[in-house]
């Protein structure tokens, strides 16, 4: 009980949000099944924008496929990666809820399905549907903590016990169906991980090449390999 409790917390500590945080809470996305024909189906490629910093899309998407980011952009070009969400969950929550336009882009991961549900479409649904209001409220609740975790890294933590948080919440995430034999590898660049931490790629391979040098992780070919997950939580919340 205590190591699934552990998972779940640093699961829902991570930047990934996918249906098994859900099916945690005792919600299921088959909920949304019957409301596919009140929406929109898009099929989108991997690398289109789904939309653009300034834009309000007025509603919200369903996830039937794919993955989707979420990412900040600098003025500088530097991106910050603060989400990625999987099938079976929704993204873009507050245009339902706001008329502000939003404050990041969206870009689909890997190939995907979507639905799309206008604002008043939405609306009309939650009126009436409770299963539906607490399967986005508990979203939101959740991405808030996401949230919230990563402005406590970026004020609290420097970039190594930052990065380290990181890796540690996705060996929880792989490791959720159960014990991993050897190390656990992770598929992420070293651009990738600058761009979820909010640094730039050299100084993630500095820190990627200490942690090496101490035993902790390996990498190569866009993937990281976690040799010693207890040496990377204590550096993590050291």
């Amino acid at each position: 009980m205590t190591k699934i409790k552990e998972l779940v917390e640093h699961i829902t500590t991570s930047i990934v949000f996918e249906k098994s945080i859900l099916e945690s809470e005792g919600l299921s996305p088959e909920i949304w099944d019957k409301y596919f024909s009140l929406g929109t189906s898009k099929t989108r490629k991997s690398g289109d924008y789904v939309f653009s910093i300034g834009d309000n899309i007025s509603g919200i998407y369903f996830i039937k496929r794919g993955k989707i980011k979420g990412n900040f952009l600098g003025r500088d070009g530097n991106l910050k990666t603060f989400v990625i969400v999987g099938e079976g969950c929704t993204f873009g929550e507050q245009f339902v809820l706001h008329d502000q336009p939003g404050l990041f882009e969206a870009v689909v991961v890997d190939d995907a399905l979507l639905y799309y549900f206008d604002k008043d479409t939405m609306l009309d649904i939650m009126k009436r549907d409770f299963d539906i209001n607490l399967f986005i409220i508990k979203s939101l609740a959740v991405k808030s903590r996401m949230l919230a975790v990563q402005l406590e890294d970026m004020c609290l933590r420097n970039i190594l016990q930052s990065l380290c948080r990181i890796l540690y919440s996705f060996c929880c995430y792989e490791e959720k169906n159960g014990e991993i034999a050897g190390d656990i590898v992770i598929p992420l660049s070293h651009q990738d991980l600058a761009n979820m931490v909010g640094s730039h790629r050299v100084t993630i391979t500095k820190n990627l090449a200490y942690l090496k040098k101490i035993g902790v992780l390996d990498y190569k070919y866009e993937k990281i390999f976690i040799k010693e997950k207890s040496k990377l939580k204590d550096i993590a919340f050291e």
